[in-house]
């Protein structure tokens, strides 16, 4: 039972759950220059059942190789921005989305409903990311494509916000089914109360 418990098998869940990032961002349908998909769902549900530190790397890792494997370049950059530069800056964004998320979920000395705590988290870390999304916006168009601002940022906002949406009511339930599972096979335990929660 030791060996299950340890960093082995903690990383192993760990990279499912990169695995599932991954996966999940090619869930999606394109919207003008955005899209709308499942990827921020289960940045949340990374951070969420991982805690903010293995969450944010869980979620940052298969985000970014998605853009690396898909050779996505903004087009709002008009390509200027390779592939592997936007898969370091959706590491940032996605791994602080799982961070902030991960902090408040399981900060277990907060002393309000579980469900809300929940729900704060997923809402927290979901327009989070919203922000760092439309920042990144309109940095990469007033340096590349100034003619598009007035275009692309409520067009983005708008994808981005359907994205946070669905994420708020898709990660909670998904945390609610796999949660006892997890804590049944050890997997809280292997994290430990420094990565899980910070105040613990």
């Amino acid at each position: 039972m030791a060996n299950k418990k340890g960093p082995a098998f903690l990383m192993a869940f760990v990279g499912v759950m990169a695995a599932a990032a991954f996966v999940s961002n090619f869930l999606s349908i394109p919207v003008g220059t955005s899209r709308v998909h499942l990827g921020n769902s289960i940045a949340l549900l990374a951070g969420m059942l991982f805690g903010g530190p293995l969450g944010a790397l869980a979620s940052g890792l298969g985000s970014a190789l998605f853009d690396v494997v898909y050779g996505f370049a903004d087009p709002v950059a008009g390509g200027a921005v390779p592939p592997i530069l936007e898969a370091v800056v959706t590491f940032i964004n996605k791994g602080l989305m799982a961070l902030v998320c991960g902090i408040i979920v399981n900060d277990r000395k907060n002393r309000l409903s579980r469900d809300i705590v929940i729900y704060i988290g997923a809402i927290a870390g979901a327009f989070l990311y919203v922000a760092l999304f439309l920042i990144k916006t309109n940095l990469y168009s007033l340096t590349f494509t100034p003619d598009l601002l007035p275009v692309v940022v409520p067009a983005r906002a708008l994808t981005s916000t359907i994205n946070a949406v669905i994420a708020v009511l898709l990660a909670p339930f998904l945390y609610a089914v796999l949660k006892p599972a997890l804590e049944k096979s050890g997997l809280h335990e292997a994290v430990g109360p420094m990565l899980l929660d910070w105040h613990g």
